[in-house]
């Protein structure tokens, strides 16, 4: 299961940024170099963060409100 935004974005091995994944709250964040550590830790997170670009292509944080399997969800 991953998590998945409002917003329909979902954390996903697509999110590297510079070869690493970014998650937790402003100023908390914290980086990984590999996806599965980085999702581990997003499941034991209270409310699950992450990094991820925007239609401009920046990259903001955004929150998990529900958890899905990987295969009901697209690539973005």
């Amino acid at each position: 299961m991953v998590p998945v935004a409002k917003c329909g974005n979902w954390f996903g091995p697509y999110l590297a940024r510079a070869g690493k994944f970014t998650i937790g709250a402003k100023g908390e964040e914290v980086s990984y170099a590999n996806y599965d550590e980085a999702l581990s830790a997003l499941r034991t997170m209270p409310v699950p963060r992450w990094r991820r670009p925007n239609s401009k292509g920046n990259w903001g944080i955004v929150t998990g409100v529900r958890w899905r399997r990987p295969n009901e969800l697209t690539t973005p």
